[in-house]
């Protein structure tokens, strides 16, 4: 249902009510409920909604064929956790869980008579847990003005106190009776049928007796052949005999699929239920059908009986009524196929065989000294063992030696006799359990009437014995609980005392109050502090305003706090309470609510800690951490730092030096060639420098490949042994099998390069260093970080130095971090792999033990070989080629470098125009582009970017190719996205005037579009 926001809504006069539920019932939709819009209700429902809403007493509507529930605000209390779902619902649907109870009452007030049940008993769920309620309901009928029952006016009282508990003592008491009562009714009805030996007599004697004992309108047993459904007899109680053959496509395909895959089909209404046909419901009708249950009975699997019980109305069947049907259905198949077993043997030995082969029950032909000469299938079930085993033995062998001596009287007397002797006995299986077997023997005799052999026909009677056992089982139990009723009580109550010194002496604050705030009990924990923090100390009956009604202030806020909890609130919260004055601690508060024993809310508790000095902890311990991490902050950045300009001032002493020397004009031709060299070394050592701090950042520009992660192993450990040195042993570990990895090869080799190094000083030059390939390994959680059970390749290098020390193991991918003497070693090393690591998606591992040496482990994700091959990558040695003259607009912000690459590009053979921002550069390019070859523009400057002005540029002009260049570490780490090619800052002549080659190269089109336009 949903709320309607229309302001014109009609809203029936009876409906302006102030309770809640008058409130919930005007915002309902009722358009889409079977009730309709209110304007639209007869007078006589709006009446009597009027009168509901007003009552005093819980009470309630059951409206038309759909039975609509509507309510007042006390029935919403009986309701509990079904409110306010429940309005406008079927009204048993709502009471699922009691349904086969109330539908009997609902069906005679619908027939127009009131009905008036008081002390009804049910276990109900009303949202915590299952418990016993009690009830006194009454129905009256509604007519219409044609004497139509058109719904239910019904009002309700909860059972409360020692009557619930004597309802609940009856109930079980009934249970057992009713028990009682079915397993006699089975007994003696299965004690009938033994007596009976034609299956036609059976049939009619079962239905009889079930029929009268459900109070049916017909019962009769059918027999299934093929497509028909046989009845011989039938009982019928008001309505026509069906005896006769009918067909089973009358019962419809969705009723005859339900017949195949279950044992019992249950119909309370035929007329309204969706497994029937239009065909099928006109047929029921016609036979006087409105409600059946039937079982289905099978024989391995085949359809071969069915025991039908119908009503002539429709009616609930309880689930022992289906049961009860169920267990006949089943005997009613045993007796007759047994019946049929013995009328078949007496009337011809032909016969003997096949009902030997699908009798139900156990069947055997035995000498007259007892030996087992024949046995079917059943009887090896009933007795335990294989066919084999009984013909080498005889009756008295597995017969229970108490029954023996009446097991060789019954067997004399059927020789003796003539007649068929029958007795119940206990058979002994081969694992020492007894089973109880009705046995019928029956003397065979010859042509000449001398005696053969004996039929016995034994009938499984363990699930009778069974029941007997549960029957005893339950009188045990009920004369047990009435014997030890007042102790059960006396030890109850003990234990409630004992609960109730514990919430005494507790120092957790305890106390329960009413709907008025009254209280209904408070522990001395409670009261003391109460008294602290108010000035009054509060006493069991006082209400807890009136204690505080000379302190506004203080009683606003309890009466906020509690408001909470008499509302229903099940929560807990911290807050302050208490006069300034005095004290104001501050409290951990839960409130649990109150009801009585009908579920309704009568008031709530509340369980209370002290935690003042918990939070005060707390905080101090939240600034105490805030501080170290600040100062660690500091500390690291104060390291890099200092490291950065150390190192970056050694290399500019280098340049520096040089430059002044290459001013000089008598600076002889071979010396000026080494500074020049020796200021390109530095350069590149500068920028060498600047990739392993971006790497360490997780900024540098990955450029991923897949390879096999062996042979580049293999490929590099000749170099490791050359960089090692000869008294250092390299040893490689690489499997078979192909291990494919995505990475960028370059960063990979210098991180093994980087680590062999570290593992070379270790050594102190001379060990082992082993290079292990792993694949498919898992990725271990390492440095607090999760691990992974994807497919990882693991790089491990295990040298065999001097170790690390635990306290240094935290600290050595820090970046200038190092154990190293004074200009051994940058501490960038191990850095730039734990960076490349973390960029690639993977990680680094370490393991070291002083004095036997150090493990670190590489871990990168495995790929399959299909996803991508490599190439080899582009070779950079040698002069960059020339240009042909091509116009070259250059975008740089800065100055210096705007005007040192225009000096390039010039000297490269381009012919460069210079534009100091991207909003000069679109100036200069107008609307066609044609003045220009390509776009060399830097990426972060004022205003328009070089990335924004590239993709302008490509929407707009897409035949003028773009160049980006970027010395920052967050355009680096993210140019695979932007699409264009990029080159790095710092960048050589030969790099500049190869990337522009390249590019030019691609673009055909547009040396194309350029020579038209010339």
């Amino acid at each position: 249902m949903h709320g309607r926001s229309d302001a014109t809504l009609y809203v029936p006069a009876v409906l302006v009510d102030g309770s809640a539920i008058g409130a919930l019932m005007r915002a309902q939709d009722w358009g889409a409920s079977p009730l309709g819009d209110p304007s639209t209700w007869p007078p006589s429902l709006t009446t009597l909604v009027g009168a509901m809403l007003a009552s005093h007493q819980p009470a309630f509507l059951v409206w038309g064929r759909e039975r609509t529930l509507l309510y007042n605000d006390l029935y919403a209390d009986l309701l509990g956790h079904r409110h306010p779902a429940a309005l406008g619902r079927d009204y048993l649907d709502v009471w699922a869980e009691i349904k086969t109870a109330l539908a009997p009452l609902m069906a005679q007030a619908a027939a127009g008579r009131p009905v008036h049940s008081s002390d009804i008993v049910h276990v109900l769920d009303r949202g915590r847990g299952r418990e016993a309620a009690g009830f006194s309901l009454f129905y009256a009928p509604i007519r219409d003005a044609a004497g139509g029952v058109e719904g239910l006016y019904g009002a309700c009282t909860a059972i409360q106190g020692q009557a619930l508990g004597t309802h609940r003592r009856q109930e079980t008491e009934a249970l057992l009776r009713d028990n009682e009562e079915r397993q006699s009714f089975l007994l003696d009805l299965s004690d009938t049928l033994r007596l009976l030996t034609s299956p036609t007599d059976i049939a009619e004697m079962a239905a009889r007796r079930l029929g009268e004992r459900v109070g049916a309108s017909r019962v009769f047993y059918a027999e299934i052949d093929g497509s028909l459904m046989k009845v011989e007899r039938d009982y019928a109680c008001g309505v026509e005999s069906i005896v006769g053959e009918h067909s089973l496509a009358a019962f419809g395909p969705d009723l005859l699929a339900a017949y195949r895959d279950g044992a019992v089909v249950a119909v309370e209404d035929v007329a309204a239920d969706p497994r029937f046909s239009d065909e099928a419901r006109t047929g029921l009708a016609s036979r006087q059908v409105a409600a059946f249950v039937d079982v289905i009975l099978f024989r391995e699997e085949q359809w071969v009986g069915l025991l039908a019980v119908q009503s002539a109305t429709a009616r609930v069947w309880s689930r022992a009524e289906e049961n009860l049907i169920r267990e006949v259905g089943e005997r009613v198949k045993a007796a007759i196929e047994r019946a049929r077993a013995e009328t078949a043997l007496s009337e011809s030995e032909q016969h003997l065989a096949a009902i030997f082969a699908g009798a139900s029950v156990g069947l055997s032909e035995v000498s007259a000294d007892g030996r087992f000469l024949r046995v079917n299938t059943e009887l090896c079930r009933i007795l335990g063992r294989p066919a084999e085993d009984l013909l080498t033995r005889n009756l008295a062998e597995v017969t229970d030696p108490a029954d023996s001596r009446a097991s060789q009287a019954a067997i004399a007397e059927a020789i003796k006799t003539g007649r068929s002797t029958s007795l119940d006995k206990r058979y002994r299986r081969p694992d020492g359990t007894a089973i109880w077997a009705n046995s019928s023997i029956k003397r065979l005799d010859d042509t000449d009437g001398r005696l053969k052999n004996l039929l016995v026909v034994t009938a499984d009677l363990s699930r009778r014995k069974e029941a007997e056992q549960r029957l005893a089982e339950s009188e045990r139990r009920l004369q047990e609980l009435n014997e030890t009723l007042e102790l059960q009580v006396s030890e109850r109550t003990a234990e409630r005392n004992l609960f109730a010194t514990i919430v005494e002496r507790t120092d957790i604050l305890v106390m329960a109050v009413d709907l008025d705030y009254n209280i209904l009990a408070i522990n001395k924990a409670n009261a003391d502090e109460f008294a602290r923090i108010y000035g009054v100390r509060p006493t069991v009956g006082d209400n807890m305003l009136d204690l505080l009604a000379d302190q506004p202030v203080q009683q606003a806020e309890v009466r906020a706090g509690w408001g909470r909890g008499l509302a229903g609130e099940e929560i807990t919260f911290v807050e302050e309470f208490g006069d300034p004055d005095r004290a104001r601690p501050c409290y951990e508060i839960s409130f649990r609510t109150l009801r009585n024993a009908e579920g309704e809310r009568t008031g709530c508790y509340q369980f209370v800690m002290d935690v003042t000095a918990r939070l005060r902890s707390q905080t101090e311990l939240a600034l105490a951490q805030d501080a170290l991490r600040q100062s660690q902050k500091l500390e690291a950045v104060g390291q890099l730092t200092g490291g950065v300009a150390h190192d970056f001032n050694n290399l500019l002493t280098i340049i520096r030096s040089s430059v002044d020397f290459l001013r000089r004009h008598d600076l002889p031709e071979a010396r000026k060639r080494r500074y020049l060299d020796a200021v390109s070394d530095t350069v590149e050592r500068a920028a060498k420098l600047t990739g392993q701090l971006l790497a360490f950042a997780r900024r540098q520009a990955l450029k991923p490949e897949v390879f096999d992660v062996g042979q580049k192993v293999r490929g590099i450990a000749d170099m490791l042994d050359t960089l090692t040195g000869s008294r250092v042993r390299v040893v490689t570990e690489v499997p078979i099998a192909p291990c494919l990895i995505r990475a960028d090869l370059s960063q990979f080799e210098t991180a093994l390069v980087n680590m062999a190094v570290n593992a070379r000083d270790a050594m102190n030059g001379e060990g082992t260093l082993t290079l292990r390939v792993s694949c498919g390994s898992a990725l271990p959680a390492i440095r607090g970080h999760a691990g992974s059970q994807e497919p990882f390749a693991a790089v491990a290098l295990i040298d065999t130095g001097t170790g690390i020390p635990p306290e240094q193991i935290g600290r050595i991918f820090d970046p200038f971090f190092t154990t190293k003497e004074v200009g051994k070693g940058t501490g960038l090393g191990l850095s730039q792999v734990f960076g490349f690591a973390k960029q690639s998606g993977g990680d680094v591992d370490v393991r070291s033990i002083p004095g036997q040496g150090t493990t670190f482990t590489l871990y990168l994700p495995e790929v399959v070989a299909e996803e991508q091959t490599f190439a080899d990558r582009p070779q950079e040695d040698g002069l960059a080629p020339l240009g042909t003259g091509q116009r070259i607009l250059v975008v740089e912000d800065n100055v210096g470098v705007g005007q040192f690459a225009t000096q390039i590009l010039e000297d490269l053979g381009y012919r460069p125009v210079w534009a100091a921002n991207a909003e000069e550069a679109l100036e200069k390019l107008g609307r066609e582009g044609s003045r220009f070859d390509l776009v060399f523009s830097d990426v972060v400057m004022p205003g328009m970017g070089g990335v924004a002005l590239a993709r302008d540029l490509q929407t707009r002009l897409p035949h003028v190719p773009v160049v980006l260049t970027s010395g920052y570490s967050h355009v680096l780490a993210q140019s695979d996205a932007h699409g264009f090619a990029l080159l790095h800052k710092p960048y050589s002549a030969e790099q500049l005037g190869r990337i522009l080659h390249q590019v030019l190269g691609l673009h055909p089109r547009a040396a194309a579009i350029r020579a038209g336009c010339a």
